[in-house]
Protein backbone atom coordinates (compact mmCIF):
# COMPACT_ATOMS: atom_id res chain seq x y z
CA UNK A 1 0.00 0.00 0.00
CA UNK A 2 1.49 3.08 -1.56
CA UNK A 3 1.51 6.17 1.76
CA UNK A 4 1.50 10.08 1.41
CA UNK A 5 3.06 12.36 3.94
CA UNK A 6 1.72 16.04 4.16
CA UNK A 7 -0.09 18.47 5.73
CA UNK A 8 -3.93 18.80 5.76
CA UNK A 9 -4.64 22.28 5.31
CA UNK A 10 -8.11 24.17 6.27
CA UNK A 11 -9.26 27.40 5.11
CA UNK A 12 -13.01 28.84 6.95
CA UNK A 13 -15.17 31.06 5.29
CA UNK A 14 -17.90 31.65 7.93
CA UNK A 15 -19.01 28.26 8.64
CA UNK A 16 -18.00 26.78 5.54
CA UNK A 17 -14.61 24.52 5.58
CA UNK A 18 -12.34 23.71 2.76
CA UNK A 19 -10.14 21.27 3.15
CA UNK A 20 -6.62 19.90 1.15
CA UNK A 21 -4.13 17.58 1.45
CA UNK A 22 -0.19 19.08 0.37
CA UNK A 23 1.65 18.18 -1.28
CA UNK A 24 0.24 15.23 -3.38
CA UNK A 25 -3.65 15.64 -2.77
CA UNK A 26 -5.47 16.38 -6.36
CA UNK A 27 -8.88 17.71 -4.45
CA UNK A 28 -10.62 20.19 -2.16
CA UNK A 29 -13.37 19.07 0.21
CA UNK A 30 -15.84 21.86 1.22
CA UNK A 31 -17.42 20.41 4.27
CA UNK A 32 -20.28 22.63 6.05
CA UNK A 33 -20.64 22.07 9.67
CA UNK A 34 -18.17 21.79 12.34
CA UNK A 35 -19.70 18.26 13.22
CA UNK A 36 -18.37 17.56 9.66
CA UNK A 37 -15.03 18.49 9.95
CA UNK A 38 -14.60 16.31 12.90
CA UNK A 39 -16.14 13.33 10.94
CA UNK A 40 -13.89 14.21 8.07
CA UNK A 41 -10.64 14.43 9.73
CA UNK A 42 -11.92 11.20 12.05
CA UNK A 43 -12.21 9.41 8.99
CA UNK A 44 -8.62 10.75 7.90
CA UNK A 45 -7.19 8.89 10.77
CA UNK A 46 -6.46 12.29 12.75
CA UNK A 47 -6.47 11.81 16.58
CA UNK A 48 -8.81 13.35 18.96
CA UNK A 49 -6.64 15.89 20.14
CA UNK A 50 -5.17 16.99 16.95
CA UNK A 51 -9.24 17.42 15.77
CA UNK A 52 -9.90 19.47 18.51
CA UNK A 53 -6.90 21.65 18.39
CA UNK A 54 -8.01 22.44 14.71
CA UNK A 55 -11.32 22.77 15.31
CA UNK A 56 -10.16 25.48 17.96
CA UNK A 57 -8.12 27.48 15.91
CA UNK A 58 -10.66 27.75 13.43
CA UNK A 59 -13.04 29.45 15.74
CA UNK A 60 -10.59 32.36 15.97
CA UNK A 61 -8.87 31.65 12.82
CA UNK A 62 -9.36 31.72 9.30
CA UNK A 63 -6.51 28.59 8.33
CA UNK A 64 -5.10 25.97 10.31
CA UNK A 65 -2.47 23.29 9.21
CA UNK A 66 -2.81 19.93 10.57
CA UNK A 67 1.05 18.57 9.44
CA UNK A 68 3.13 15.15 10.03
CA UNK A 69 -0.41 13.59 8.59
CA UNK A 70 -0.18 9.87 6.99
CA UNK A 71 -2.48 8.40 4.03
CA UNK A 72 -3.16 5.78 2.00
CA UNK A 73 -3.80 6.45 -1.13
CA UNK A 74 -7.45 4.75 -1.12
CA UNK A 75 -7.84 6.52 1.87
CA UNK A 76 -7.27 9.71 0.02
CA UNK A 77 -9.37 8.52 -2.69
CA UNK A 78 -12.21 8.04 -0.32
CA UNK A 79 -11.59 11.68 1.17
CA UNK A 80 -12.13 13.44 -1.79
CA UNK A 81 -8.39 13.95 -1.92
Amino acid sequence: MTHRVGRISIRRTGMVYDVMFAPTGNGEFRIKTEDGLRAFLWGASIPAERIEEAVAALRHDTEHEIPNVVLTLERMSKLGL
